[in-house]
């Protein structure tokens, strides 16, 4: 029983391939490298044995390895590089900045004046005075429509 347990475990289980894409998803890396093997036969023909060696080229997957020095050798380079670009363009960014604060400054200016524009032009409507024409003609209508008795 025992053993029919395990042929059942050991058939239904992952493929390699399955395990192989898995980790390539999750950053393994695989090279393929070109490796000459050397293959010798054996033939026997006519009671005689020959052995026949030859060189065949193979594709070969090789896993890069990488250990905690190499991860850790590759941050602080990523990071020394960093520093030295930001070194190197510290000048133009702080160029970069002023002007970014300028052309802020410039355009808050703009919308200002753009503000005190739109304050103006509704200075000279005159609002109010549609405002009083229409009181005044409602007052009219109801001094009109009572006098004639169509309102109590």
């Amino acid at each position: 029983m025992v053993r029919v347990l395990i042929l059942i475990l050991l058939l239904s289980s992952c493929s390699m391939n399955h395990h192989l894409t898995k980790a390539v998803k999750k950053g393994y890396k695989v090279e393929t490298v070109t490796k000459e093997v050397r293959l010798t036969d054996t033939l026997t023909i006519n009671g005689k044995d020959s052995i026949i060696e030859r060189m065949v080229k193979v594709d070969c997957p090789e896993p890069v390895i990488q250990t905690r020095w190499r991860v850790r050798f590759d941050n602080k380079r990523f990071k020394d590089s960093l520093q030295t670009v930001k070194q190197m363009y510290s000048d133009s960014l702080r160029t970069a900045i002023k002007t970014a604060k300028i052309e802020r400054a410039i355009n808050k200016q703009d919308e200002k004046t753009a503000r005190t524009v739109v304050r103006q032009e509704n200075k000279r409507s005159f609002w109010w005075l549609w405002l009083l024409i229409g009181f005044a003609i409602n007052f009219i209508l109801k001094f009109l429509l009572r006098f004639y008795g169509i309102i109590k």
